[in-house]
């Protein structure tokens, strides 16, 4: 597709697909698609922060409650649902939104690894779904796997693995470049040069202020900082902001409220992790494909944080280097840019 707009009068699933407060970023593109007259169905990957979910890893569908399953990875919500974390009442984020939409929202189940995640795509596909706009805040999607400051590569890896398996017609939306305070800004338009030289560059949008009065005022609903920079960049926040306890650092500017749409091959040919996640069954199966190349995941760090709770509290970055360490000592192979 050339377009969006293309997109008018069609069933669309706007999806965030690296992580639960993708669902706010996803948002955006779902009021923007309803505005070009497309009939947008809201979605998300179900892995949320360790503020929300204090147990490792994706949700898995079968802990989900209140919710209508419609493949192994993928199930219908309201903002009833919830998961049942050993015990542990969880509300993923996408309930949180489809509660303030009033309508039916899907969660996708990452624990199914890449394969799982097609399957979801293909079953919505035979409910009317005719694309899919997977949306991903900050940009890690574009990251080839050598990057230094990649520290959550796998549910966007798997997410673009199963967007570029689908049958469905697909695009990557990157909103707010460098928002998550992983790969900087500058590092991520870059990659998206690089794929825009391979012709991949569908169209350049952003947070209009429809948008912006539509969801001002429920940001506070969504544990995301991520997904709340559009929206201060977009009021004119200006400069360095630290995020996730200080450990990074986001550069927020009127660029924070932009977003490109990526053709899914084009970003995919040039994403090493994408490719090793490619058919996985189950999120450790593409774990330890990346654990292979030295790549370090969000899943190993929430593991490592886990078995750290009765010792000692080790920093955050201390702990991801001794993680990185351990897999090249283990006689993993690197990602060579």
């Amino acid at each position: 597709m050339d377009s969006l707009e293309e997109l008018a009068g069609r069933r669309v699933l706007v999806a965030g697909i690296g992580g639960g407060g993708d669902s706010l970023g996803a948002l955006v593109f779902y009021h923007k698609l309803k505005a070009l007259g497309a009939r947008p169905l809201l979605g998300s990957v179900g892995w949320e922060r360790l503020v929300v979910d204090p147990f490792p890893g994706p949700i898995p569908l079968e802990q989900l409650r209140n919710a209508e399953p419609i493949s192994r990875a993928a199930a219908l919500v309201t903002g009833e649902s919830y998961a049942d974390r050993y015990g542990y009442r969880v509300r993923p984020q996408i309930a949180v939104a489809a509660g303030l939409l009033g309508e039916r929202a899907v969660f996708l189940d990452l624990s199914k690894g890449a394969e799982g995640l097609r399957e979801a795509f293909e079953a919505l596909g035979q409910l009317g779904v005719e694309a899919i706009l997977g949306v991903d805040v900050g940009g890690d999607a574009v990251a080839i796997g050598c990057e230094e400051e990649l520290w959550s590569p796998l549910a966007d890896a798997i997410s673009l693995a199963a967007l570029r398996a689908s049958s469905l017609r697909s695009l990557l939306i990157v909103l707010s470049p460098g928002a998550d305070g992983e790969l900087p800004s500058s590092l991520v338009l870059e990659r998206i040069a690089r794929v825009a030289r391979r012709g991949g560059l569908v169209g350049t949008y952003g947070l209009a202020r429809r948008e912006h009065a539509l969801l001002k005022d429920h940001l506070h609903l969504f544990a995301s900082e991520a997904s709340k920079i559009p929206f201060e960049a977009f009021a004119g926040a200006m400069g360095e902001r630290k995020i996730r306890g200080g450990v990074r650092t986001v550069q927020l500017s009127p660029l924070s409220t932009v977003a490109f749409a990526l053709e899914v091959s084009a970003v995919y040919e040039q994403s090493e992790l994408a490719r090793l996640a490619a058919g996985s069954r189950s999120v450790r199966e593409a774990r330890e494909r990346l654990n292979s190349r030295c790549v370090y995941t969000e899943l190993d760090l929430e593991e490592d944080l886990s078995s750290r709770q009765s010792e000692r509290p080790v920093p955050i970055a201390e702990l991801r280097r001794e993680g990185r360490r351990r897999l090249l000592l283990a006689g993993c192979s690197p990602i060579i840019c």
